[in-house]
């Protein structure tokens, strides 16, 4: 179940955008006109035959792609809500690949709040069912940045459920993170550097007492150039041997 938070913020977000249309037009070679009439009826569902597809679709399928993200966003946020991030298929996705944050200030406070409510919650809350990869991996998405995740995880307190949600992205991902083998998200490889040197600042101290003792020592390694980090790794885990 939602946190109060998220309910508070995903109701803000059906208040602001609930009522929107799109042009019934679009692409009619990938969907029928019965299906692109739906987006000009306010709040019609469209299920998970549309809904992923039309959130997903680049922007020239649609003679008004904003529109149509508008138009989706309380039932695509409604199912992240629900914690069915992992079901929204690839990226990039709609809301990525719009400049939301020069929409009306309403709306684009409606989304920012939406955002940051679910990122906490996915972090601090034990019982979540959030996929915490996932919601990180869309969050990018939808905000082509990671300081707002990044900042979030360094105010939390030590120790917490926050810190052992770290220490899992970390064990999952410090791998690709030292050979480059991040493929998805971000898609501006600045973003991934941002990450990297935010992780080599802050994260050991949070890995303290980790079943793997080298896991805060692989993070270490994010800190030397690519062609550096294969030696130090070699010699890093044949030392653990």
């Amino acid at each position: 179940m939602a946190s109060p938070a998220l309910t508070a913020a995903l109701r803000r977000v059906d208040a602001v955008f609930g009522g929107m249309t799109a042009p019934a037009e679009g692409c009619t070679y990938c969907y029928g006109e019965a299906d692109l009439a739906l987006l000009a009826v306010p709040r019609a569902p469209l299920g998970d035959d549309l809904l992923g597809p039309f959130f997903h679709e680049v922007p020239g399928h649609f003679p008004d792609h904003p529109a149509v993200v508008r138009r989706l966003l309380p039932e695509v946020f409604a199912r992240l809500a629900a914690g069915r991030a992992s079901d929204m298929g690839h990226l990039p996705t709609g809301l990525g690949r719009v400049a939301w944050r020069e929409w009306p200030a309403e709306q684009a406070a409606a989304i920012a709040g939406f955002l940051d409510a679910w990122w906490r919650e996915t972090l601090a809350d034990p019982a979540s069912s959030h996929d915490v990869d996932a919601v990180w991996e869309l969050s990018v998405d939808f905000q082509q940045a990671v300081a707002p995740l990044l900042d979030v995880w360094a105010a939390a307190p030590r120790g917490g459920v926050e810190d052992r949600r770290l220490a899992a992205f970390v064990d999952g991902w410090i791998e690709d993170l030292l050979w480059d083998h991040v493929v998805g998200w971000p898609a501006d490889e600045s973003l991934l550097d941002e990450l990297r040197a935010w992780l080599v600042e802050h994260a050991p101290a949070r890995l303290a007492g980790h079943p793997d003792p080298l896991l805060a020592r692989k993070v270490a390694l994010l800190a030397l150039g690519e062609e550096e980090r294969w030696p130090a790794y070699s010699k890093l885990v044949a030392g653990a041997d």
